[in-house]
């Protein structure tokens, strides 16, 4: 039986001898659940006090055995397996009987690139952080994993431009590069939340990059260490480039109404730029090519 944490606590909360109101049980997935519950016998139907009609326990034992029937072998325990933030599929297998029942983690990390010499501590062993092309660092044990405080950690949407840094090096001559893709979970946030280095976002020159950079790093990570890179000569792009339909395109992301940009000064000019001239520019734009 697939139950949610809510419907899980609201059982709890009966167990311990709480009258619940109907109405808590509000969703139509839980209402579904609790007729369940009350035509197998497992819990009896409500009762009326005055014009609300109240659920109730009369028997502990007889619940827990039917969740035990169900799969949920301890109650306290699946509430704190569906709470945790990092749960096994052991742990699922155990208090859920079934290994499926939420979203697992199987990789926790992220992607690291750098072209320069970087070296890191991993468990308080240095590391060579330097990739070679074409391959690149994966850190798992982000917990135990340090970098000097000098060095500026870059943030990469693209998976091509993370592939393909060495060609924008030019961009970032005065920083101690050490760039980071994001893979599909929190360990990029977690990281950058435990370590004081300054976070550099490198994206496209778009309203929905604008937002990417606020919502899923300035916010989390603080604004005091974030900031968005914009080039020096990044209108000359603007006026070079005809991007319109992209331009067309984001105006339809729902992000984006009612969204206040200006009040973030460090994209006010990239802002300023897009509703100027009607047009974005994508971040491959600054790539360095060889002359011919």
């Amino acid at each position: 039986m697939k139950i949610s944490k809510t419907y899980a606590k609201l059982l709890l909360k009966l167990i311990q001898g709480e009258y619940i109101a109907i109405g808590k049980f509000n969703s139509k997935i839980n209402t579904k659940l609790l007729e369940t519950f009350i035509a197998d016998f497992a819990l009896p139907e409500p009762k009326s006090k005055g014009k609300t009609k109240y659920i109730y326990c009369p028997n502990e034992k007889t619940l827990r055995e039917y969740l035990f029937s169900k799969g949920i072998t301890n109650l306290e325990k699946f509430i704190g397996y569906k709470e945790d933030e990092n749960p096994t599929r052991a742990e699922g297998a155990l208090y859920a009987s079934n290994t499926k029942d939420r979203n697992f983690r199987v990789f926790d990390g992220f992607f690291l690139n750098t072209y320069i010499n970087i070296t890191g501590k991993l468990n308080d062993k240095k590391i060579s952080l330097n990739s070679t092309q074409g391959l690149w660092n994966y850190i798992v044990d982000y917990k135990n994993f340090t970098i000097d405080n000098d060095i500026t950690i870059i943030g990469i949407e693209n998976t091509e431009t993370f592939k393909l840094i060495h060609k924008y090096k030019h961009l970032f001559t005065q920083y101690k590069p050490l760039f980071l893709l994001r893979y599909n979970n929190n360990s990029y946030i977690d990281w950058l939340q435990s370590i004081p280095n300054n976070y550099l976002h490198f994206g496209d020159f778009d309203l929905p990059a604008l937002i990417i950079y606020i919502s899923d790093f300035k916010k989390k990570i603080g604004y005091e260490r974030c900031d968005f890179f914009v080039p020096n000569n990044l209108e000359e792009y603007f006026k070079r480039f005809n991007n319109y339909e992209d331009y067309d395109k984001q105006l339809n992301d729902k992000r984006i109404k009612n969204f206040d940009f200006k009040q973030h000064k460090e994209i006010i000019e990239v802002v300023n730029l897009i509703d100027k001239y009607k047009k974005v520019v994508s971040q491959e734009i600054l790539m360095e090519r060889k002359r011919t």
